[in-house]
């Protein structure tokens, strides 16, 4: 018995540590307010004509369909998949189904799902954006519900998520939301209308900024660059830096285009483009590429892309220079020019100096094809070489491709290709 309350007169002072360390963190992430759903709400927002050109507008450059439709599904009624480091997250039903969808939410139930991450369910798993969200403005979220509330309604049920213990135990997101989610108060003004569509509606951090193991956003890897979780692509940095090439004007054709002269969108950025970017005014575009073009370049992490472990790394065998000459030149050009208007330049391209060199070999094994559209019609493609190369000319190619065009030291090998050897569909 003494040794018992010995013990038990030492734990006190660790488990009341404990508390208060868990005390600070929950209120770190919002405290009881974010779980507080306002389901009886009763405020109403008017379904004006304007307000549902305007909330159409707004989904189309969040990419609400994209994420929120299976692929030859429903439009909004969920089901697309998306994979992490625990598993696959499958998007919800977004129509007005009182069941299946949100047509029994109320607008600011909608609302606190949008800031929050938060609804009826639980928490959201963090490929939702809600933290981009909570920027946006009342009015512009009261649009959004107002159009999503005018579709047809659906009663998909999207297929249940697919995760490993403790991501399946939704309720562990609030432990992950204490260690990770800091939420800042909304800015009193959208002064700067591009950095509010970067940073809200187009979530651009969520591809294009670095990640930590969990899945958080690093701290200082805003708009850095980084691997897209399971989607097997590269997004490279949006900064000053980054985007010296193109002028303002130059930046806002390619969002809304996804082709210029300094390269083309292919992959998911092909996607986002035809899905959503498209639809962007010109005043719009604009105000994106001049708040991306003043962005400050972050230090570059070159650790954070390893290839297969080899020591010592293998010579890739071949000429990659012989083997540019024949499958390559003739559209990029002997030195890497390309041909202004039909074939991108690969100095100083993104597949070319980024850190990883997986868009890189995922081109040159499968090509890229960007999507045709109304700013960009008749666009050029780039043919696979999957079946025309071995794994060891492909790396042999790139590796030339890059510390030719690039100035990047590139040491793939056989091994490396073939482990990314694979197209990700949802």
């Amino acid at each position: 018995m003494k040794a018992l309350r010995i013990a038990a007169i030492v734990a006190v002072p660790f488990l009341l540590a404990a508390l208060a360390i868990g005390f600070f963190l929950f209120e770190q992430q919002g405290g009881l307010a974010p779980y507080r759903i306002p389901k009886d709400s009763s405020r109403v927002v008017a379904a004006d004509a304007e307000t549902l050109k305007r909330g159409e507008y707004l989904a189309r450059i969040g990419d609400c369909q994209a994420c929120h439709t299976a692929p030859s599904g429903t439009p909004f009624a969920g089901g697309r998949g998306f994979a992490s480091g625990y598993g696959m997250i499958y998007s919800s039903n977004l129509t007005p189904d009182r069941e299946h969808g949100i047509g029994a939410w109320s607008v600011d139930e909608f609302a606190h799902a949008m800031r929050h991450g938060v609804s009826r369910r639980g928490p959201l798993y963090p490929v939702f954006p809600y933290e981009h969200f909570a920027t946006l403005a009342d009015a512009d979220i009261d649009a959004i519900y107002i159009y999503l509330r005018s579709l047809p309604a659906s009663a998909n049920v999207p297929p249940a998520n697919r995760l490993d213990f403790p991501a399946s135990w939704r309720s562990a997101l609030v432990l992950w939301r204490m260690l990770h989610y800091r939420p800042e108060p909304a800015p009193a003004a959208n002064d700067d209308r591009g950095r509010y569509l970067v940073d809200g509606l187009g979530h651009c951090a969520m591809c294009h900024s670095t990640r930590e193991p969990s899945g958080a956003l690093a701290t200082g890897g805003y708009l850095a660059g980084g691997r897209i979780p399971g989607s097997g692509w590269y997004a490279p940095p949006l900064d000053a830096k980054q985007l010296r090439r193109y002028s303002v004007e130059q930046l806002a054709g390619y969002l809304r285009s996804g082709a210029s002269d300094a390269g083309a969108a292919y992959g998911p950025m092909a996607e986002v483009v035809y899905r959503s970017l498209q639809a962007l005014s010109e005043d719009d575009a604009l105000a994106m590429a001049s708040y991306l073009k003043k962005v400050p370049a972050r230090p570059r992490r070159d650790t954070e892309f390893t290839l297969l472990p080899e020591a010592p790394r293998q010579t890739v065998m071949g000429n990659g220079a012989d083997i540019y000459k024949h499958h390559c030149a003739d559209c990029h050009g002997n030195d890497g020019e390309g041909k202004n208007g039909q074939y991108p330049a690969l100095r100083d391209a993104v597949a070319t100096v980024a850190p990883d060199p997986i868009n890189a070999v995922r081109m040159v094994l499968y090509g890229g094809f960007p999507a045709a559209m109304a700013h960009n019609p008749q666009p050029y493609s780039m043919p696979p070489f999957v079946q025309q190369l071995s794994p060891a000319e492909i790396a042999a190619v790139t590796n030339y491709v890059r510390e030719t065009f690039g100035g990047q030291r590139s040491y793939l090998t056989p091994a490396d290709v073939e482990a990314m050897h694979g197209i990700v569909l949802d």
